[in-house]
């Protein structure tokens, strides 16, 4: 425990001093608010972490990659401009630091708004394979792009299909997409699509496990579909032993709650193509 203590703290001495340098070869771009109003900074990303000066400004995230500033009650005779610290932003894989500096409500210079820039951040160091929002949707957007020649898997109840076209792998994710038919005049309404790991064979039903997966990402927001429809869906690598499957769930809103099912052997996982 003592030598793990002892790296975190090397790590970020080391962090620190990386920006130290960086910093000074680069000095800190400078966000100039008044109090009459609020500052929004927009991120490529969305925001994980905020340092605020303490007791000088408030934020909050009215959106994933929107950060809103406000400063709070200050004295009536304080004098402008006045530095008030540094304010510190991160990403899922980026790390910014910006100048704060107070100046009068009729200040011509007061920003409003800032975008956080490619110049003013400083990579972190990811996990080998991790892959930010925008790249995961870059990839997604990658496997929609191309017409699948057929499909792995397929299931139908009630007039509705569900198609896994293609599984892809991407470091430590699954990308799976997966197509929708109806062939029905009713539209369908998606309540959920669902992602689960259960046992092969119900010996009894006691000992029936299942064990939810969430979704990462979806490539669209897709809530219907009249005739057909496709989307990408983006997990985490799941390991389970051959007795288990991977179940795939479509169900419909009420009161029509139709529902399709379709399930995917350990192997099909295993074969992915990287990509």
């Amino acid at each position: 425990m003592k030598n793990l203590s002892a790296n975190i703290i090397f790590f970020f001495a080391i962090c620190s001093w990386i920006f130290s340098a960086h910093a000074s070869a680069n000095p800190l771009p400078v966000i100039y608010i008044s109090t009459t109003s609020a500052v929004h900074l927009r991120s490529p990303e969305p925001i994980s972490y905020v340092d605020l000066p303490t007791g000088k400004i408030s934020g909050d995230l009215p959106l994933k990659n929107l950060l809103r500033l406000r400063i709070l009650r200050q004295d009536s005779s304080v004098s402008y401009p006045r530095e008030l610290g540094i304010l510190t932003v991160t990403g899922e894989q980026f790390l910014a630091q910006y100048r704060i500096i107070l100046v009068s409500p009729q200040a011509a210079q007061a920003n409003s708004e800032i975008e956080i820039l490619p110049q003013h951040m400083l990579p972190l160091v990811p996990a080998v394979s991790s892959l930010s929002t925008p790249q995961i949707r870059t990839k997604a957007m990658e496997v929609i792009s191309s017409k699948p020649i057929r499909s792995l898997a397929k299931a139908s109840n009630q007039g509705i299909s569900l198609s896994v076209h293609q599984i892809l792998s991407c470091g430590e994710l699954i990308f799976l997409d997966l197509g929708f038919e109806n062939a029905t005049a009713l539209e369908y309404q998606i309540e959920r699509i669902s992602f689960s790991i259960s046992d092969k064979k119900i010996l009894k039903a006691t000992n029936f496990q299942q064990f939810p997966l969430k979704i990462k990402q979806a490539l669209h927001p897709l809530d219907k579909f009249s005739k057909q429809g496709r989307n990408i869906y983006v997990l985490d690598k799941a390991t389970f032993s051959s007795d288990k499957r991977l179940v795939i769930e479509l169900s419909e809103k009420q009161p029509s709650s139709r529902l399709v099912s379709l399930s995917l052997n350990y192997r099909d996982i295993l074969s992915a193509d990287s990509f």
